[in-house]
């Protein structure tokens, strides 16, 4: 069975890490299987929002399979499988996984069934609406064994929480529960874990009844100037607006509310 189940419902693109009995681990087949998950999302203009979630009730993701990337990466296994062929010929792909190379200006949901850790917290910050289980934890506990949480933690998580909150993840190693997590800001909602993917649908359902454009540029814009200036930033802003002020969508918005309907948004 597939590492990763990649399922389209209309113009929801749901990402499944299917690996319950190793705590949905990122082996070499799902760092491949979830490069390409998030490329076809990335290239379907009929994808307007990505829901990354995982199976079992216990875990999200717990990281790294190192007893099985390890060994390919240092020589000491051969490829087995065009997967790990690929994993040991595309020294990036870490990036890929964690939407660092390629930024994806879709919105993403992120349905945290369980654990969180290491990796699996790492990639919940590549996400943009965070549900959790009530149960579910978070945690980067690799300075505990002399790494550090690099793919993508050490900058993203102080400019995503206010910097005492993130230190206290990022120094400290300890998990914290899911309301310490929303209580931080690190997730959006706190649900019982049997209505997480029902949440996880509301919200993806009500992406897909906004304009996509409208929704990417608000994303872009976002991102791109997190960091910059504040006269640069404007700009960035006043440019992609104009961008969608010329959409089809821009028009069929008003014309929709004078007529008192629901818009047709096409991405247009």
């Amino acid at each position: 069975m597939s590492s990763v189940i990649f399922e389209k419902r209309g113009q929801q693109a749901w990402i499944t890490l299917n690996r319950p009995a190793t705590k949905n681990m990122i082996n070499g087949e799902m760092f491949v299987e979830l490069a390409d998950a998030w490329q076809e999302i990335r290239a379907d203009d009929a994808i307007r929002v990505a829901v990354l979630t995982a199976a079992g009730d216990e875990d999200f993701c717990c990281g790294g399979d190192l007893s099985q990337i390890i060994p390919l990466w240092t020589g000491a296994k051969k490829p087995q499988t065009p997967q790990e062929e690929r994993l040991l010929s595309d020294p990036m792909i870490v990036d890929q996984i964690m939407l660092k190379a390629e930024p994806l200006y879709k919105p993403v949901i992120a349905a945290v069934n369980g654990r969180a850790l290491g990796g699996g917290t790492e990639l919940l910050q590549a996400t943009d609406i965070r549900i959790a289980a009530e149960h579910a934890q978070f945690a980067l506990p690799e300075p505990k064994v002399g790494v550090v949480p690099g793919a993508g933690s050490m900058v993203r998580l102080a400019r995503q929480l206010p910097w005492a909150h993130a230190m206290k993840i990022l120094l400290g190693g300890e998990p914290i529960s899911a309301q310490e997590a929303l209580a931080m800001g690190l997730v959006s909602d706190v649900v019982p874990l049997t209505e997480l993917q029902a949440q996880a649908e509301r919200y993806a359902q009500n992406i897909c009844r906004q304009a996509p454009l409208a929704l990417q540029a608000i994303k872009k814009t976002a991102l791109e100037t997190h960091t910059l200036p504040w006269a640069e930033a404007f700009q960035f802003e006043m440019e992609q607006a104009g961008l969608i002020m010329m959409s089809k969508d821009a028009r069929e918005g008003p014309r929709a509310f004078k007529e008192k309907r629901q818009p047709l948004f096409r991405g247009e």
